[in-house]
């Protein structure tokens, strides 16, 4: 991704949120350089907001911050599979390798799950995207 090594092995340089909903999956995608991205299983999306809008690079940079918070509390993966409806996975990309875990949507709104800060910080680039279409 042309992103500088991290301070660690496990420190994320990005970090994905597959959420399953009605119309099928919700991707967001965001990466240490700012970058994020939205990518919905129908087609559409935003793409690389974080390269033009600094709400979005913010948002971005957040998002990896609480990922890193969140990373030890995950275990390694190889398999990726979507999200079911009502399921959010995350996915945190390291140098170590890929680290994930799973929550109810219910448990995230709620903050029951250990990893509501996580899915907050994703859900505010997604929020984001729609004030900079303006």
């Amino acid at each position: 991704f042309g992103i500088s090594a991290g301070t660690k092995p496990t420190q994320p340089y990005g970090v994905l949120m597959d959420w399953g909903i009605p119309a099928g999956s919700a991707t967001v995608v965001a990466t240490a350089d700012g970058t994020a991205s939205v990518y919905l299983s129908s087609g559409g999306g935003f793409l690389g907001g974080g390269q033009s809008h600094e709400s979005i690079r913010t948002a971005a940079k957040r998002a990896l911050e609480t990922a890193d918070e969140a990373q030890p509390l995950m275990h390694p993966t190889t398999n990726y599979p979507l999200a079911q409806l009502g399921q959010v996975n995350f996915y945190v990309l390291t140098d170590a390798g890929v680290f994930t875990t799973s929550a109810s949507e219910d448990d995230l709104r709620s903050h029951h799950s250990p990893f509501y800060k996580l899915g907050d910080s994703m859900q505010d680039i997604v929020t984001e995207y729609p004030h900079i279409q303006n």
